[in-house]
């Protein structure tokens, strides 16, 4: 129960971050690329955050990101029948352990026989034969913890469609522009022909001859050309 509190600590303290994260208004810039791409001039990250928050997948049908929204409910389906399974069993476990603790004349846990029989069969016992109290409990706090840990996991997943839907918003306008660029070629071992008409044309320039005449180091690697 302590790590439950706690990772539900940690998912309201991330949702509030992100709240205190947005922006107020789409700047000028922003406007202009939303509606090149589109969308409207308002639509912003924290729409996006509001309706991923109140519905699961209007935040990445507000981002248009269609084929997002069945992930989104199988995920949740998913867990909420990892909550239920966890939890039944745990009641079952418990109910059956209730039963062997209230034995006696009378039991005041009697309606529990059924739950009781149905534990021990899940236990693979043979019929007639006695289920310790220690074995019944011992799966009850297993349940109870499965149940937990599949609580919190479900939590942490709906936080993360929340999160993916706000940040998707943002990356809306992440302009990528003809001036970034990466080139990477090998260097080293035997020159090609091309880099002797490019050799030359560096000792032609002044500016450039020192560089030119250092000597480069020996050997085979990458060259890295990063443009922006």
């Amino acid at each position: 129960m302590y790590r439950f509190r706690i990772g539900l600590g940690l998912l309201v303290a991330l949702l509030l971050g992100s709240l205190s994260c947005v922006q107020a208004q789409p700047d000028s810039v922003r406007a202009a690329l939303l509606e090149e791409r589109g969308f409207s001039p308002t639509h912003s990250p924290r729409g996006a955050l509001w309706r991923a928050t109140a519905v699961p997948g209007w935040g990445q049908y507000y981002n248009r990101q269609y084929y997002k929204i069945p992930f989104v409910y199988a995920g949740l389906a998913g867990g909420a029948y990892a909550i239920y399974e966890m939890n039944r069993r745990y009641r079952l476990f418990r109910r059956a352990n209730l039963f062997v603790v209230g034995e006696g004349a009378p039991n005041p846990y009697q309606d529990f026989r059924g739950d009781y029989e149905q534990a021990a069969d899940r236990l693979g016992a043979p019929p007639g034969s006695d289920v310790s109290g220690r074995q019944l409990r011992r799966l009850r706090d297993k349940y109870r913890r499965w149940r937990d840990l599949s609580i919190l996991g479900t939590g942490l997943f709906y936080a993360l469609t929340v999160l993916d839907a706000y940040v998707s918003a943002h990356l809306l306008t992440f302009d990528v522009g003809q001036d970034l660029a990466l080139r990477v070629r090998p260097t080293g071992g035997s020159t090609p022909p091309e880099a002797h008409s490019h050799a030359r044309a560096h000792a032609r320039a002044p500016a450039r001859a020192s560089a030119a005449s250092a000597p480069e180091a020996s050997g085979i690697g990458l060259r890295l050309h990063l443009r922006f």
